[in-house]
């Protein structure tokens, strides 16, 4: 048996979403805030587009700066 040390949903890639008082997702208007609840990290967005891109962004600094498991190759 295989023992997954990293869980399904990591601590690491909690996030708080909090949309602007006048985001509209029903009529694709969003905007707002995105919280990194592990590491503090904040970042504004006024469309889908630019959440999805800091989200992109957020996960690639993740794995720039993490460190492989032990015994990964």
């Amino acid at each position: 048996m295989t023992l997954i040390q990293d869980p399904l949903h990591p601590v690491r890639r909690h996030y708080v979403l909090k949309l602007d008082r006048h985001a509209d997702p029903a009529k694709g208007a969003v905007s707002g805030r995105v919280e990194n609840l592990a590491t503090g990290q904040v970042f504004d967005f006024d469309d889908a587009k630019s959440l999805l891109e800091g989200l992109a962004r957020e996960l690639a600094e993740e794995r720039a700066t993490s460190t492989p498991p032990s015994g990964a190759e």
